[in-house]
């Protein structure tokens, strides 16, 4: 059956959405009608793409910053994330977890069968019968935004196996609560090294080198310095509300 489009008659590649468990999605759960959904009375947004570099104007066939490291795969995936809420939440959940309505895109595979789809989806949009189901992005998403967007889905964690462990996150955010401004860099680092050791036990559902929660992001604003560790511990809190 294609996934895209529920008919028993297989599709061209890039009507294969390209999933690590499609056992988990049902046949009306497809992006292109949820993403129908998620623009349905909010036009469009164009993403700033502030503190990303500049990438060639030829648009990229697979995601340029899908072996980002430090500052640059943070930015992407904060930039990604502003930009997924403001064009794609509304049907497909925070933190990319759907309720239901649409597929989860945290199972698009990270390699470059699922950058074609993607990028195709996104660019070109879709229309069935007519009907403009999800609107082309090509004039209004800069290619930065759109492989941030990619980067910030593909990274995100198994939010079940999180939920599992809230006790873990709990203890680690009051340790970064509990951090004074005055704190000495060997203590900040002791707790980053710890919050990013705990965020890097859990694995992706896109297949993606690496998770990016709100625990490596904390682990990351506190080594910018201790001052910060009530934005950092603010972040793991929404982590747990989540």
């Amino acid at each position: 059956m294609n996934p895209l489009t529920g008919a028993s008659q297989p599709g061209n590649t890039k009507d294969r959405i390209m999933l690590r468990k499609p056992a988990t999605l049902a046949a009306p759960m497809i992006f292109v009608a949820a993403m129908a959904f998620a623009h349905g009375d909010t036009a469009p947004r164009a993403v700033d793409t502030t503190g990303l570099p500049d990438l060639p104007e030829e648009m990229a066939t697979e995601n340029p910053w899908r072996g980002a490291e430090g500052d640059l795969l943070f930015k992407a995936v904060e930039i990604g994330g502003k930009g997924f809420n403001s064009n794609c939440a509304r049907c497909h959940g925070l933190e990319a977890i759907s309720g239901g309505l649409a597929p989860d895109l945290r199972y698009l595979e990270a390699n470059e069968f699922g950058d074609e789809w993607y990028l195709d989806r996104v660019l070109h949009g879709y229309e069935q019968n007519g009907a403009v189901k999800m609107p082309p992005f090509q004039d209004i998403l800069s290619q930065e935004a759109v492989w941030a967007i990619r980067t910030y889905i593909e990274t995100r964690p198994d939010a079940d196996e999180m939920a599992e462990r809230n006790s873990d996150i709990t203890a680690l955010r009051d340790r970064v609560k509990a951090l004074p401004a005055t704190a000495s860099a060997e203590e900040v680092e002791a707790v980053a090294a710890d919050l990013d050791k705990t965020g890097d036990e859990f694995e992706t559902l896109s297949g993606a080198p690496r998770s990016v929660s709100a625990l490596q992001q904390a682990a990351h604003l506190l080594r910018t310095g201790a001052s910060h560790a009530p934005m950092a511990t603010e972040l793991i809190s929404g982590l747990l509300r989540n």
